[in-house]
């Protein structure tokens, strides 16, 4: 598997943190979850993204 395949999987994978980014802010809106949460959210995509990227097998 190319790595242009690898990095698009590693990517998909990060759909479901990126589609709880509107709960967060409405949380963090109302106060029930600190506004740092969502300065923590790009390094948390980064590190999945990358995970992901390692986990792929490369054949």
């Amino acid at each position: 598997m190319n790595r242009r395949i690898r990095a698009r999987i590693a990517l998909i994978s990060t759909i479901p943190t990126l589609l709880a980014l509107p709960v967060i802010c409405l949380l963090a809106a109302v106060g029930a979850v600190p506004w740092s949460v969502l300065l923590a959210l790009p390094v948390v995509l980064v590190v999945q993204a990358a995970f992901h990227f390692s986990r792929v097998p490369a054949e």
